[in-house]
């Protein structure tokens, strides 16, 4: 007899769901976040949300008398459903007259790979696609220099950004270790910041200097107070289900409307968890992509009590990783500024400590885990063979728990 489980897998690709077998004598709980597989907003929700923002006026007013209109929307690396939300956004700015010829869409690439037509019609859909002007956000050309933000992070934000006169932002509001939480300001740094502004706000981050998991942080507040500098006159953000779906939806200014988010978001990403584990499993979805996103498979364990998994237990990262490395032109490449083996930093040293490190992914190779992970780290391609090794590890009937997606926070 077996226990089987289905967690979300490879986002914005097939199959969607990955099912998963452990040994009947296995104790195994599904560590479910509250908003799993809770109410998703219908077309008629996400346009109440629209339209009646939070500390703004309707984009149909703020649009009147513009000329250039830009529309931030995050990259395949965020499993936002932009294609749900931009029908809504583009109606209202044709009730201000607007013309789609006056409209750019920026995708917030950050440090990310560029998007291509695939991309994009899954992102945004087919419609706009064939509409709409779509930019990738270059990191390292079409800059305008705009000087500091209040702690001297030197300012160079895309031009066509700052051209623009109206500028709307489309994101999700996902727990990140940096600033707190996705979506909101964060879609314009790092999201169509330079490289250099990119450098400065994940090099503070890294050293542990103003970050932190699900709350605010000084680092979202440089990020809003750079956002005051270059303008974002409208926010939507989206709370997400445990498959990518859209939970909640918060419009309006991007102070505003974020927090409103973020209170939404720590009751929907909390998870309930079990204590003292030998064995605890993270997948990274909708994370999983890319094998460089992977270290936010470490993300819950800054969050949860250290009794939840034991000290010399085993710790299990899973993810699809169907781009291999990926890409980030700061921290994952070799020679990029920021570039370094987790094994080298503070993740490694205050979490993981005495306890194997497992990788369960059937797209990467040895060779691609050891450019992020130290040598130590497992890769197991098949999960009957990872289940059989960690059953000689700890035994045939462990105690184990499950985390299905990357964007849970351990419950208080």
């Amino acid at each position: 007899m077996v226990k089987s489980y289905q967690i979300p897998w490879a986002a914005w690709r097939e199959p969607e769901y990955l099912e998963l077998s452990f040994p009947d004598s296995w104790d195994v709980t599904a560590c479910r976040m509250e908003g799993a597989d809770g109410p998703v907003l219908n077309d008629n929700e996400i346009k109440h949300s629209i339209l009646n923002p939070i500390g703004a006026q309707r984009i149909s007013e703020l649009a009147k008398d513009k000329e250039a209109v830009v529309i931030v929307v995050d990259d395949m690396t965020r499993s936002t459903p932009v294609s749900r939300i931009i029908p809504h956004v583009l109606e209202e700015l044709d009730k201000a007259n607007i013309n789609i010829d006056q409209i750019t869409i920026l995708l917030a690439l950050g440090a990310h790979k560029p998007m291509n037509r695939h991309d994009c019609i899954l992102k945004l859909g087919i419609d706009v696609v064939n509409q709409i002007n779509i930019e990738n956000h270059h990191p390292y050309e079409n800059l305008t220099n705009l000087g500091e933000s209040k702690i001297g992070t030197p300012i160079e934000v895309n031009s066509t950004y700052v051209d623009a006169d109206l500028k709307i932002s489309i994101g999700g509001v996902i727990p990140h270790p940096l600033a707190g939480f996705g979506g909101g300001a964060k879609n314009v740094l790092p999201g169509v910041c330079g490289i250099r502004t990119l450098e400065a706000n994940h090099s503070a981050g890294m050293r542990g200097v103003g970050a932190g998991i699900g709350r605010m942080t000084d680092i979202r507040k440089d990020i809003e107070d750079i956002a005051d500098k270059v303008r974002l006159d409208f926010s939507i953000n989206a709370i997400l289900t445990e498959s990518g779906e859209i939970a909640a939806l918060s419009s309006g200014h991007f102070r505003d409307a974020h927090r409103k988010a973020m209170e939404i978001g720590k009751w929907n990403y909390a998870t309930k968890i079990t204590l003292n584990n030998q064995i605890c499993f993270f997948n990274l979805f909708p994370e999983d992509s890319e094998l460089n996103q992977s270290i936010k498979g470490f993300n819950f364990l800054m969050t949860a009590p250290n009794n939840i998994l034991d000290s010399k237990g085993s710790i299990v990262l899973m993810a699809s990783s169907y781009e291999g490395r990926g890409y980030h032109s700061l921290i994952a490449e070799t020679g990029a500024k920021l570039y370094k083996n987790i094994g080298d930093g503070l993740v490694w040293k205050g979490i993981v400590k005495r306890r194997q490190v497992y990788f369960f992914s059937p797209n990467i190779s040895k060779p691609d885990l050891n450019h992020f992970y130290p040598k130590s780290v497992k890769l197991y391609k098949k999960w009957n063979n990872l289940i059989e090794e960690l059953s000689r590890v700890h035994g045939v009937s462990p105690k184990a728990a499950l985390f299905p997606c990357s964007i849970q926070l351990a419950k208080n």
